[in-house]
């Protein structure tokens, strides 16, 4: 058990810079004992975060015994840091942050699997389609992701570097002030990393052709080294699953009970739930993204899987952002999600 003291180093430490059935409907009970439990969960906005609203939205929460606050952050970095801090229970976003802060002796888990694929793509101006047509041919060109420490980031670099290139072979914008559809359209950059809703919008109208999609297993396999990778889950703190067990079990109720809904809910039924999380102008390429990377990304269930959680954790590894594999039993917390081959 960790001490008040050390708690509060967390908390100052800066860790470096997505139908029911029966059986859905049967969620357990909690215990007469146990009561409500109230818990604190961050989440950032779009669709990446839509597991969160559905169980919100449709009283998943409140079925299991959780008195659940969702509180959204704009930046994956302080919604880490809110954890750390004792602010909240449970942030919904990258295993990234496990990786970082237990590197710096920060004790966060990932406690539940949230998705199975890397679920973005390499896209390329169409006008370009006759000069780009391999990842090589991107030399010189102007390429825009994430901020750099990202996963965004950290994904495009992997495909350069398998490719012969490095992050100096390209001129690289990262779309923090502008997003990637208005980089693209505006014809600031030559190729970006994208995912939905920027993805299909782009896709739509023709402005784009997707260079590399993840989603082709082919394409994952050659650049994560696994039919699977975990790019997204629920993070705790020990002090969380020390203390608070019962509400980490309850969660995972609330997960597994979500994926079920999502998988055997038609993706119109599910933008009708969680349809006012998002911009308007923004529902019919979320609805894409339902139909294609999200029926294909999200989990049956939220078990953790080694080899997706190595997977995932490599691309930050190989590409230097972090200095060691943090061991799938230090940095996973799986007694109530369960492990999976």
């Amino acid at each position: 058990m960790h001490t008040r003291r050390d708690f509060l180093k967390y908390a100052s430490l800066g860790v470096t810079t997505a139908l029911a059935t029966q059986a859905c409907n049967s969620i357990n009970q909690p215990a007469a004992s146990q009561g409500t439990i109230s818990i604190k969960l961050g989440a950032v906005s779009g669709i990446n975060s839509i597991d969160v609203w559905i169980p919100e939205d449709l009283g998943y929460f409140d079925a299991a015994g959780l008195n659940a606050e969702v509180i959204t952050f704009q930046s994956s970095a302080k919604m880490r840091d809110a954890l750390i801090a004792g602010e909240i229970d449970f942030t919904a976003q990258a295993p990234l942050h496990v990786y970082l802060s237990r590197l710096k002796g920060v004790p966060l888990n990932v406690v539940a699997n949230r998705r199975n694929l890397v679920d973005t793509s390499l896209i390329v101006r169409s006008d370009l389609r006759s000069q780009i047509k391999s990842v090589a041919d991107l030399k010189g060109r102007k390429i825009s992701a994430g901020e750099i420490g990202t996963w965004s980031w950290a994904v495009f670099v992997k495909y350069l570097r398998q490719n012969g290139l490095s992050d100096k072979d390209v001129e690289y914008l990262q779309s923090t002030t502008a997003s990637t559809y208005t980089l693209i359209k505006s014809r600031q950059v030559d190729a970006a990393i994208a995912g939905a809703p920027d993805l299909h919008k782009l896709l739509k109208e023709g402005t784009v052709f997707q260079l590399l999609n993840a989603l082709d297993p082919s394409v994952h396999k050659k650049y994560f080294g696994a039919n699977e990778a975990m790019t997204r889950a629920w993070l705790s703190h020990e002090r969380v699953t020390y203390q608070k067990p019962e509400a980490v079990k309850r969660l995972v109720e609330v997960v597994n009970r979500t994926f079920t809904y999502m998988h055997q809910t038609p993706p119109e039924q599910i933008l009708k739930v969680v349809g006012k999380h998002f911009d308007s102008q923004n529902l019919d390429a979320i609805l894409t993204g339902l139909n294609t990377e999200l029926k294909r990304s999200v989990p049956k269930d939220a078990s953790i899987s080694q080899e997706a959680y190595l997977a995932d954790q490599r691309v930050f590894f190989d590409t230097g952002i972090i200095k060691k594999i943090v061991p799938y039993a230090e940095g996973v917390f799986d007694k109530f999600s369960g492990r999976r081959a």
